[in-house]
């Protein structure tokens, strides 16, 4: 019995937080999800795009982002023959409703956007850098569809 605690003490540093999603909305968020609609304010300026003008207006297909229950995460940009061309990848926490995704690949970036999920259908709204300037102003509005 003490020989097995002894091993449980070692390998508890060794398990992370991020590896077991306590919350209901952690939980949710776990698996393949792609993107029906965007929408990006950049100064006066907005993008907006749907499932109905996604490849007319963006020249992608929607993006499919796998959030994995190791906390790691890695979203796929297809062009329009369907390879992909580009595959960023990090850690992902939650924090309340705040969702923080810290990117590793191919250039470390941090973006933190507040998550709701109905159903099969999660929104994030948030603040980030998409226009490239270094200052963290451009609105961010998402809906992405859970796949299964």
């Amino acid at each position: 019995m003490k020989k097995q605690l002894l091993i449980l003490l070692f390998l508890a540093p060794l398990i992370s937080p991020a590896q077991m999603p306590k919350t209901p909305l952690a939980k949710a968020l776990i698996g393949e999800w792609r993107n029906i609609y965007v929408m990006i304010n950049i100064k006066d300026k907005v993008m907006e795009a749907d499932s109905s003008n996604w490849e007319e207006r963006l020249h992608i297909k929607p993006i499919r982002t796998h959030f994995e229950a190791d906390g790691t995460y890695y979203s796929e940009y297809r062009n329009l023959q369907d390879s992909i061309v580009r595959r960023p990848s990090g850690t992902w926490s939650l924090k309340g409703d705040s969702l923080t995704m810290s990117q590793l690949q191919p250039e470390p970036m941090q973006m933190t956007l507040q998550l709701q999920i109905e159903k099969d259908v999660a929104t994030f709204t948030g603040l980030i850098d998409f226009d490239g300037d270094g200052k963290t102003n451009d609105l961010y509005y998402g809906r992405q569809r859970k796949y299964n």
